[in-house]
């Protein structure tokens, strides 16, 4: 029986969402798994119901920016736990735990197979200084020399992550969801639109952009939903009936909003690969998302959605989708038929397995071509 330990320091949104698919199965697959986490302000309060029962749960303070004596008590604190559970797998989760997760690994389980998931790489950041994000990347080139393969979750960042950090072993296993959870967009009966994006106020998601879009396309048949912003997050000049916020809500309350959306919004300056988003796909939604990492590799750009380069092509697709519902409809349908195929946990979870030592056989994925799906729209037609 593997004995599979986690270790994360970013303990809410997308990051939590996978840790909880990947601990889950392997529980039910037979394996002692343990979750070594700290807690941020987006962490939910009713995170342990989300655990299978047998997964073990053990607290650890982690900061997320540097802080050498907060770091150096993690690192002791994570080999006392690593010496305890002697682990044959290892599992870091966002750049810090991946940072002290592998130099705790070094020293108190050499042995054991280490993964490293950045699900976003720090060094990507765009909230802080040039000189902090190669601060960021430094400590990531020096970490890879520790050991571990890293896991990309995107192309785009497993180009970033061979590019940049030169890794020595790294290989590419996107995110996944469970589909059968995640509600189809629901019809509508009358010919209002319905645009919405998920998700905290915060640098990243750039909520600010998403916004301007509401108060520039205000219009009695147009709707702005922000599921999980709060009325309180939105700026002075931003204020009033452009948007309707729901406060913060369960994951379920949150797929539920989201089904009732014609157009999904992600206005992001970085990703690693938003989980809301696939699942604003799964949901058979076209999207209209900024041309970063992770965003560009979920949205086919004119086929499942639209990839924005600025505000103003922003501000065009969503017009585009807003005016077109025959237009709405095709794209919906390719993105729920690709994401389907392409983002099913449990085809992700069979690549998982063999990496942890669950599974003798890679399962081949054979992901369907765009013209499998539709014809790519033309934006100057």
């Amino acid at each position: 029986m593997k004995d599979i330990v986690h270790i994360t320091e970013a303990f809410g949104g997308g990051v939590l969402s996978m840790l909880t698919e990947l601990s889950n199965r392997a529980a039910e697959a037979g394996a002692n798994v343990s979750v070594i986490y700290s807690l941020r302000r987006e962490t939910p309060p009713n995170f342990e119901s989300l655990f299978h029962p047998k997964v073990k749960m053990t607290h650890v303070s982690m900061c997320r920016e540097i802080s050498f004596k907060k770091d150096w008590s993690s690192l002791l604190a994570l080999v006392h736990n690593l010496r305890d559970r002697n682990p044959e797998v290892i599992h870091l989760h966002s750049s810090k735990a991946g940072v002290l997760g592998r130099a705790a690994a070094k020293i108190a389980s050499p042995h054991a197979k280490v993964f490293y998931s950045p699900h976003g790489p720090a060094f990507l950041r765009r909230d802080v200084s040039a000189a902090k994000q190669y601060t960021y990347l430094s400590f990531e080139r020096l970490a890879n020399f520790i050991g571990g393969t890293i896991v990309a979750c995107s192309r785009s960042e497993l180009h970033e992550i061979k590019g940049r950090v030169h890794a020595r072993s790294s290989v590419l296993i996107e995110n996944g969801v469970d589909t059968n959870e995640i509600p189809q967009r629901c019809k509508r009966n009358d010919d209002n639109v319905v645009i919405g994006m998920t998700g905290r106020a915060s640098f990243q998601k750039n909520h600010e952009v998403f916004l301007k879009l509401a108060n520039e396309f205000r219009d009695p048949s147009v709707r702005f939903v922000w599921i999980g912003g709060t009325e309180e997050e939105v700026p002075e000049i931003y204020r009033g009936d452009a948007v309707t916020c729901s406060g913060w809500v369960t994951r379920a309350r949150a797929l539920e909003l989201m089904s009732q959306l014609d157009v999904y919004v992600q206005t992001s300056r970085w990703e690693g690969m938003p989980m809301a988003l696939i699942e604003a796909q799964v949901a058979g939604i076209p999207a209209v998302v900024t041309n970063v990492v992770g965003n560009r590799d979920i949205v086919i750009h004119c086929v499942t959605g639209f990839v924005a380069s600025n505000d103003e092509e922003l501000a065009k697709y969503l017009a585009l989708l807003r005016d077109n519902p025959t237009l709405r409809q095709q794209m919906g349908a390719a993105a729920r038929k690709r994401a389907i195929e392409r983002f099913s946990m449990d085809l992700i979870f069979r690549e998982w397995r063999l990496l942890y030592g669950l599974a003798d056989e890679r399962h081949v994925r054979n992901e369907p071509l765009i013209v499998d799906i539709a014809h790519p729209y033309d934006v100057n037609s």
